[in-house]
């Protein structure tokens, strides 16, 4: 072939080799499939909603809108739009109450909404919803609805009193009830003040609604507090109504502002009463003494017993402290007297901060000049013992040899069951001698010995 036949054949074949490799590969790709729509942009509805009435006003709350109803991250906010019907079980279309921007940066959302001054009727109630817009206006449909009765309800006049006494912590309300139709009920709530997150019901009361319209002072006691700790007590009064959706709703239909309270004790324990004293007489082995008794005290800090002693011919101002700490029983066993001598005691209560009540009334009791030992004769039979008791004593001081007798033998670890005073034959002068009769029981092996 000719060189120039050669040479034309080559730069036309030239191209079609360049062409080739772009038309297989155009010729190995797929259909393209079919156009996706654009996103909407619709916020997927609030699913959470949320309702709490306190007062005339309810708090709206839920979980700020995230998503959309096609899986997408939702960017493009509008308005977050709250719907409200009045008397009505559901709403179809969204009347708007309030708006607000939809939150961006929020996990949850919430707006606070006044209930219409003359929608109190003991029936009526409002409906809730939450419509969220993106930036064009649209939406996908209303949240979860909620019902919230609002109803006038019984209602706080002023500030409550509160008063600390030494039981208890007392807090007094006016309160004007209402709409006999709502069960209601008055609660005392409190907080410590170094702890406000725990808040606890210490006192409950419900209301009665008879004579509606005709304010009353109601009291409430907190008796569960401790001394020197500060506190904050607030009244609430909460009702409780159903709505047509068949939920039983509760609500704070009044609450007062918190006011601060430290229990700081300064009240000492009641007076001690029922104070006696008795000549326990000479006993062998044991020194002559008088025991006291007295009434015990029931205050719940009380820390024990202080007991006083003078002479009867000193003033109440001579009496001095028998015991340096106190005495937890309310009982003393006083082994340093002397015969011949009439002596005046006094009790005292004594809490656990050191604050003492007034000292009780005075009781005697007289130590015969001469102190003659007392006798036993006792039967041991199994567990019990019967016996009698003889002492020279004082004229006049027969109840006294008996309650001595009975301390006696109830130090000596035994149970009496009876005691009765047997005879007394007078041996000279203003002295007796003294028989007592006894059963008793114990528990230890031995029985009393001369």
């Amino acid at each position: 072939m000719p060189p120039d036949r050669l040479s034309l054949r080559m730069r036309v074949l030239k191209p079609l080799c360049l062409m080739l490799p772009l038309v297989i590969f155009m010729a190995a790709c797929g259909t393209p499939g079919a156009p996706q729509p654009p996103s909407l942009n619709l916020a997927k509805p609030v699913s959470d909603l949320k309702a709490v009435r306190s007062g005339d006003e309810v708090e709206l709350t839920w979980t700020a809108a995230t998503e959309t109803t096609d899986g997408a991250k939702f960017r493009h906010r509008g308005q977050s739009k709250v719907c409200a019907a009045i008397d009505q079980p559901r709403i179809d279309q969204c009347t708007p109450l309030s708006t607000m921007p939809t939150p961006k940066d929020q996990k949850t959302a919430s707006v606070a909404v006044k209930i219409p001054a003359d929608r109190t009727a003991p029936t009526d109630y409002i409906t809730y919803a939450v419509e969220v817009d993106n930036d064009r206006g649209r939406n996908a449909g209303l949240s979860n609805q909620v019902q919230i009765p609002t109803a006038t309800v019984s209602s706080l006049n002023g500030a409550p009193l509160i008063r600390l006494t030494p039981e208890t912590v007392l807090v007094t309300a006016n309160v004007m009830p209402r709409n006999e139709s709502i069960e209601q009920t008055l609660e005392l709530r409190r907080s410590e003040k170094d702890n406000s997150a725990k808040e606890s019901i210490v006192a409950r009361r419900v209301l009665d609604l008879s004579e509606s319209g005709e304010a009353a002072n109601i009291e409430l006691r907190d008796e569960t507090f401790v001394w020197e700790k500060t506190y904050e007590y607030w009244v609430v009064i909460t009702a409780t109504a159903k709505v047509p959706n068949g939920e039983t709703v509760t609500f704070d239909s009044a609450v007062s502002n918190p006011q601060e309270l430290f229990a700081h004790d300064v009240f000492p324990p009641a007076t001690p009463s029922g104070l006696q004293a008795v000549f326990s007489g000479a006993v062998p082995g044991q020194p002559p003494a008088i025991d006291l008794t007295w009434t015990p005290d029931v205050d719940r800090d009380l820390a024990g017993y202080f007991v006083f002693r003078r002479l009867q011919q000193e003033p109440a101002s001579a009496a001095v402290k028998l015991n340096a700490q106190p005495v937890k029983a309310p009982a003393y066993h006083d082994t340093t007297i002397a015969g011949g001598n009439t002596y005046v005691y006094s009790v005292s209560a004594v809490d656990e901060r050191g604050n003492e009540s007034q000292r009780s009334e005075e009781t005697s009791e007289q130590v015969p000049q001469k102190l003659r030992a007392g006798s036993f004769a006792t039967k041991r039979l199994s567990r019990r013992v019967r016996g009698s008791y003889s002492v020279e004593t004082m004229q006049g001081s027969e109840r006294s040899t008996c309650l001595a007798l009975e301390a006696l033998l109830q130090r000596r670890n035994f149970t009496v069951s009876r005691i009765a005073l047997d005879a007394f034959d007078t041996v000279h002068g203003e002295e007796h001698k003294i028989s007592v009769n006894f059963v008793a029981s114990t528990n230890l092996p031995s029985e009393i010995v001369e």
